[in-house]
């Protein structure tokens, strides 16, 4: 007789078919912490992308306010005898355009220029926000 393998086989006592399904479980559990994980990301990627219309819209409205001011140093003496801003209705106009449910409100006063941009912030709280800057002329 020959012998081919001469390492023994050890034969476990037991019965197969206690076993059977537990690798089952162990990949529905899995399934379970992955779909959570997922929807954990993205929850992540909701938010980021709402954080980034935020900031959008407050990036806007601050340059719209300092363009608005600039107009007014660059037309210091239409300021300094009326009192008022030039080009009103061009700076309304332009602000509804740029943000929604958008409104400027400006007040000169001392050669202080005091510009308030406000705007609809649908997505933070359903309220509006505004920016104002206060400056010299």
């Amino acid at each position: 007789m020959i012998i081919l393998n001469s390492k023994p086989v050890f034969i476990r006592p037991g019965r197969p078919a206690q076993q059977r399904g537990v690798t089952l479980i162990e990949i529905l559990i899995t399934l379970i912490v992955l779909s959570v994980g997922l929807l954990g990301l993205a929850a992540l990627q909701s938010f980021s992308l709402q954080a980034g219309q935020v900031s959008l819209l407050r990036t806007q409205a601050t340059n719209f306010a300092y363009e608005v001011a600039d107009h007014a140093r660059a037309n210091r003496s239409i300021v300094e005898t009326s009192g008022n801003v030039p080009n009103a209705d061009l700076w309304n106009t332009r602000v509804t355009q740029l943000l929604p449910g958008g409104s400027v409100a400006v007040s000169v006063s001392n050669m202080q220029i005091t510009v308030t941009v406000t705007w609809r912030d649908d997505r933070e709280n359903a309220s509006d926000a505004d920016f104002e800057i206060t400056t010299r002329i």
